[in-house]
C-alpha cells in the first residue's frame, strides 16, 4: 500500500509540473534612438583647392537644429572629418581659425581643428528656440599627393546633448582638389 501511495504522489507531482506550460516573458522594449539633433547642414564651399596649396578661409558650415529642444540641455560635441576624393584623410587638412561668433550665445559654441578633423562643442542650449551652429574662418589645404576631385566631408562622434546626430551624416563637398 505504501508503494501505491508513493507512485500516486509521484504521478501527482509530475502532472502538476506539466499540466500547463507557462508563457515566455514579454520581450523588453528596446529604447529608440534619440531623434536627430540636426536637420539641415549648409556648406558654403571654398571652391578649388590646388594640389600642394590651400584655399582662402571662406568655408562656412551651418548646422541647423532639427526642432526646438533637439539639442538637449548640457554639453555636447560632434566632429566633421574631411578626406580627398580617394578617401584619404592624410592629404587634406583644415586651415585657418574656426569661429562660432555667428552662433547664438546660449550655445556657448566653440570649434577647434586638428589636421582633417573639426570638433565643435556646445555648453548648453535654449530648448525653446531653434538654434544654428555656424562655423566660419576655415580653409582647406591639400598635399601634392591629394587625389583630385570633390573633397568628402562627414559628421560623426556625436556625444552628450548632440548625441542624436543628423538626418544625414554626409555633407556637401566643402571644396574640390584641383589637378590632373
Amino acid at each position: 500500500m505504501a508503494r501505491i501511495f508513493i507512485v500516486l504522489a509521484l504521478i501527482a507531482t509530475v502532472a502538476a509540473c506539466s499540466s500547463s506550460p507557462t508563457s515566455s516573458p514579454s520581450p523588453i522594449a528596446t529604447p529608440s534612438a534619440a531623434p536627430p539633433a540636426f536637420s539641415t547642414v549648409t556648406v558654403t564651399a571654398v571652391g578649388s583647392v590646388p594640389r600642394g596649396g590651400s584655399s582662402g578661409a571662406t568655408l562656412v558650415l551651418s548646422f541647423g537644429e532639427a526642432a526646438p529642444a533637439a539639442f538637449a540641455r548640457g554639453p555636447g560635441s560632434f566632429e566633421v572629418t574631411i578626406s580627398d576624393h580617394a578617401g584619404s584623410g592624410a592629404t587634406v587638412t583644415f586651415t585657418g581659425s574656426p569661429s562660432t561668433s555667428k552662433s547664438p550665445g546660449s550655445l556657448g559654441a566653440t570649434a577647434t581643428i586638428a589636421a582633417n578633423v573639426l570638433t565643435i562643442h556646445i555648453l548648453d542650449s535654449d530648448t525653446v528656440n531653434i538654434e544654428p551652429i555656424i562655423v566660419t574662418g576655415l580653409g582647406i589645404a591639400a598635399l601634392s599627393s591629394a587625389a583630385p576631385g570633390p573633397i568628402g566631408a562627414v559628421m560623426g562622434g556625436f556625444s552628450g546633448s548632440l548625441a542624436g546626430g543628423a538626418t544625414s551624416d554626409v555633407l556637401a563637398a566643402p571644396g574640390v582638389v584641383a589637378g590632373p
